[in-house]
């Protein structure tokens, strides 16, 4: 999938790389006419040693969308001069997204340490806490991974009745990451290819900091896809029973014009 070679990591306060660009924005570190953005971690190279690392067992379990989620949403923002369609069609042409998935599961650390939340109400998760999840968990970041977060808002989600779930929509909150320099700091030196969550929006809502809203950052400056109401109750199961949680993770969007976004058609392989 890799189309150039990457300039090395610069700081994220030294973007954008070229005057003009939009703030914190990457453009034209994949070279001028790239189109895959951070997916262009997954090379060949890296998918193949990942099947060979992450699939022991050849257990699997589907991450399908939560009822009417829109996930991987591609599409979401776009800014001048910036092809987000171009996206879709080389993103087709690149055969989907593959690669190392880790789940960052802060219902269930929640849970294990006294940490009372409610699932559909706003709650920021800061990455000093994602840090301590991976420490727990013995699980390392790796460029070019696809990470996934479990905040349990679709458990909330669905033990609410249809009113409540009318008002939630207008209240527009839920727990998430939270909007800080420090995550985008966190999440730019990382060098994740994709990101993921079980809410709407994979940060907090509404936004602890607009000025670091991770959005337009993430999709249109950095070309990062965003998976939204993914449903991860049983990728939790399978991280928990297994004892690890590192997979091989596969997603195919649908092959459409036009859309704003797909659902995921997402595996993790154990």
């Amino acid at each position: 999938m890799l189309t150039t070679k990457p300039s090395p990591l610069p700081q994220l306060s030294s973007l954008p790389l070229r005057v003009g660009d939009p703030p914190r924005s990457a453009w034209g570190r994949w070279g001028k006419d790239d189109q895959l953005g951070t997916l262009n971690y997954l090379t060949d190279d890296l998918v193949k040693k990942t099947i060979h690392s992450e699939i022991k067992s050849g257990q699997r379990v589907g991450l399908k969308a939560a009822r009417n989620g829109i996930v991987f949403g591609i599409l979401h923002f776009k800014r001048r001069g910036n092809s987000l369609t171009g996206k879709v069609i080389a993103l087709r042409k690149a055969g989907g997204i593959a690669g190392r998935g880790i789940l960052v599961d802060y219902a269930e650390y929640a849970d294990l340490n006294g940490i009372n939340y409610e699932k559909t109400k706003a709650h920021q998760i800061s990455v000093d806490v994602v840090k301590a999840i991976l420490v727990e968990t013995r699980t390392e970041v790796h460029i070019g991974d696809i990470l996934f977060l479990r905040t349990g808002f679709i458990q909330g989600y669905l033990a609410l009745d249809q009113s409540e779930r009318e008002a939630m929509k207008m209240e527009r909150q839920w727990p998430g990451l939270m909007q800080s320099q420090l995550t985008a700091e966190w999440l730019w030196e990382s060098q994740f290819a994709a990101v993921a969550a079980d809410n709407p929006a994979f940060e907090c809502g509404p936004h602890a900091d607009p000025a670091w809203h991770l959005h337009p950052m993430l999709l249109a400056g950095w070309g990062t896809p965003i998976g939204e109401l993914f449903d991860l109750e049983g990728l939790s199961r399978m991280c928990k029973k297994s004892g690890r949680y590192s997979f091989f993770v596969s997603s195919a969007p649908l092959n459409y014009s036009g859309a704003v976004a797909s659902p995921p058609n997402a595996i993790a392989f154990f």
